[in-house]
C-alpha cells in the first residue's frame, strides 16, 4: 500500500490485482487481493470506475469459476470502498449504468444459474458479501430491489453451509439497518411480518434443521429498529430464541445442536444491539427503541444458565460443549451490560429523587427525562437499590457454572472457563459486585499469572484450592468428578490426582 501511493505504481498493481491475483487458483488469496484491491482503489478512483469496475462486473458471468468468484469478491469490495468515499451520492462520478448494475449483479448472477454445481457455495458467499458492501455503501436502490436481496439473503440462511449462513446474517444486518426505513410509530406491519414473524415462525415450526440454524442466527443480526419497537416484540423474539436453545429442544423430532447454539448466540447478540434499562431513539429514526426490562434480563440469565447443563451428545460427540461455551461467553457480555445498566439506573433515580425533593413532580412529565417508564411511581422514594439487573443470586450461579466447566474433561470448555472467571475477576470497567469469597477465589486460581487453561496438570489443583469456598463446593466436585471418569488419560489423572 505504500508503494501504491506513488502514482508511477498505481495502476500496475491494480492491473496485476486484477489479472492475476483474483484469478489465483487458492481461495484465500483471491480474498486478500479483494481485500487489497479495496485499499487501492481509494487512491485512483477514477482508474477504477473508468476501467477496473465494469471489467469485473462483466467477468462475475464468466464460465470459470476461479474469475468469476474472483470478480465478485473484488466488485464487492471495490463497492465498499467507494462507499467510504462518498462517491456514490456524488452524481457526476460513478455513471448511473454502472450503479444500476451493481445494483442488479446479484439477481442477475441468480437468474444465469451460478450458483448451482461445482462452487455454488463459494459464489453464495461472494453474492453474500456484495450485498453487504452494496448496503454499507449506501447505493440507491428501490423498494422492489430492496426485496430482491432479501429474498436472497434468505435463501442463503436455509443453506446447510454453516460459512454461508454466517455470512447471510451479516449481511442482513447491513441491508436491513441502511434499508427498509420505519416511521415515527415504528415497522409497518408488512415489514414486520416479512422478517421478524417469518423468522421466528421458522425457528419453532420447520423440521428442517438448516432453516432453524440460519433462521435461529438471522434473529440475532436483526437491527433494533426491528427487535425492539415494543416490549411485546422483543419479548416474543427472547422467548423464541429461549425455547430453541433448550436442551431438551428438538428441530423435527431429532436433537440439533448447531440450532441451539445459533439460538443462544443471537440472544446474546439481541441484548448487546437493544442494550438494558434505558429506552433511546434508534439511529436516524424518530421512535424509541425498547431496551431489556429486569424482568427480561432475568429471563435471558436464566435461559444462559439451563445450557450450561446442555451435555447432549452424538456421533461427533459431547455437541452440547458448544452451547456451554457460547453460554459462557454469553453470561460474561451480559453480567458486563447488567452491571452497567444497574449503576446508570442508580445514578438516574438518584437524581430523580434529588429534583422530587425540590419540585412537586405531579407537574412534570418524567416521560421526557432519561428515566425510564416506572420511573414515575418510584422517583418519590429515594433509591437505595443497585441490584435492579444483577445481583447477589445471579453472581453466585453464573461463578458456580464457570467453577464447574473449569473442571470439565474438554480441553476447549476448561479453556473458555479460565479466560471468563480470569476477566470477570480482574475487570475494573465495571468491576464484578457480589463475588463470595473474591480475594480468596483470585487467590485459589492465581488469576493474576499467565496459565494455559486447558493443560488439566496446572488446572485441576487449582481449581480445587478454592474447594474451601463453601458456596463453590457442590459446583467444583461436579465438574471435577465428570473429569475423573473421562476417556483422556491425561485428564483422568491429572483430576485424580487433584482430588484424591
Amino acid at each position: 500500500l505504500d508503494i501504491a501511493e506513488f502514482e508511477e505504481y498505481q495502476t500496475h498493481i491494480i492491473d496485476h490485482l486484477i489479472e492475476s491475483k483474483l484469478i489465483h487458483w487458492d481461495i484465500e488469496i483471491r480474498v486478500l487481493a479483494s481485500k487489497s484491491l479495496s485499499c487501492i482503489s481509494k487512491l485512483n478512483p477514477s482508474y477504477c470506475e473508468m476501467r477496473v469496475l465494469p471489467a469485473l462486473l462483466e467477468h462475475c458471468f464468466s464460465d470459470d469459476l476461479v474469475v468469476r468468484h474472483g470478480s465478485l469478491l473484488g466488485c464487492a469490495e471495490m463497492v465498499l470502498a467507494f462507499g467510504e468515499l462518498d462517491l456514490f451520492r456524488s452524481n457526476d462520478f460513478v455513471r448511473d449504468s454502472v450503479k444500476l448494475s451493481i445494483a442488479d449483479l446479484v439477481p442477475s448472477i441468480e437468474k444465469a444459474r451460478l450458483y448451482r454445481g461445482r462452487g455454488g457455495e463459494i459464489m453464495r458467499g461472494a453474492a453474500c458479501r456484495m450485498i453487504e458492501c452494496i448496503a454499507l455503501a449506501s447505493i440507491f436502490l428501490t423498494v422492489k430491489q430492496q426485496v430482491r436481496l432479501l429474498d436472497s439473503l434468505d435463501a442463503c440462511l436455509v443453506h446447510p453451509n454453516e460459512s454461508i449462513q454466517k455470512s447471510a446474517a451479516t449481511a442482513l444486518n447491513a441491508l436491513l439497518t441502511h434499508y427498509f426505513p420505519v416511521s415515527s410509530n415504528g415497522p409497518s406491519a408488512r415489514l414486520q411480518n416479512r422478517v421478524v414473524d417469518k423468522y421466528i415462525s421458522a425457528v419453532r415450526t420447520d423440521d428442517n434443521p438448516a432453516a432453524t440454524r440460519g433462521f435461529s442466527l438471522a434473529l440475532g443480526a436483526l437491527p433494533a429498529k426491528l427487535l425492539a419497537p415494543s416490549g411485546e416484540v422483543l419479548n416474543s423474539v427472547l422467548t423464541c430464541l429461549s425455547e430453541a436453545s433448550r436442551k431438551e429442544a428438538l428441530v423435527g423430532g431429532v436433537s440439533d445442536a448447531e440450532t441451539r447454539r445459533n439460538s443462544i448466540v443471537s440472544l446474546v447478540n439481541i441484548c448487546k444491539t437493544v442494550g438494558i434499562g434505558t429506552a433511546r431513539a434508534s439511529k436516524g429514526d424518530s421512535f424509541p427503541i425498547y431496551p431489556l426490562t429486569t424482568t427480561q434480563t432475568k429471563f435471558v440469565f436464566e435461559t444462559l444458565l439451563a445450557a450450561m447443563d446442555d451435555y447432549n451428545t452424538d456421533r461427533r460427540g459431547d455437541v452440547g460443549s458448544w452451547s456451554r461455551i457460547v453460554a459462557m461467553n454469553g453470561l460474561e457480555t451480559l453480567a458486563y451490560l447488567a452491571i452497567g445498566a444497574t449503576y446508570a439506573r442508580s445514578h438516574r433515580d438518584e437524581d430523580a429523587y434529588t429534583l422530587s425533593q425540590k419540585t412537586d413532580l405531579g407537574n412534570i412529565d418524567l416521560i421526557d427525562m432519561p428515566l425510564l417508564p416506572d420511573c414515575r411511581s418510584s422517583a418519590k422514594e429515594k433509591p437505595n437499590d443497585v441490584r435492579l439487573y444483577f445481583d447477589e443470586k445471579t453472581c453466585h450461579a453464573i461463578f458456580s457454572a464457570l467453577l464447574k466447566q473449569l473442571g470439565e474433561k474438554l480441553d476447549a470448555v476448561r479453556s473458555e472457563a479460565g479466560g471468563c472467571l480470569e476477566r470477570l475477576l480482574t475487570c475494573d470497567s465495571p468491576r464484578l459486585p457480589f463475588v463470595p469469597n473474591r480475594e480468596v477465589l483470585v487467590e485459589s486460581l492465581a488469576v493474576e499469572r499467565p496459565k494455559n487453561w486447558s493443560n488439566p496438570a496446572h488446572t485441576f489443583p487449582l481449581l480445587m484450592s478454592a474447594i474451601n469456598i463453601d458456596e463453590f463446593l457442590e459446583p467444583i466436585l461436579s465438574g471435577v468428578v465428570i473429569s475423573v471418569g473421562g476417556l483422556t488419560e491425561s485428564v483422568s489423572k491429572s483430576s485424580s490426582a487433584a482430588l484424591f
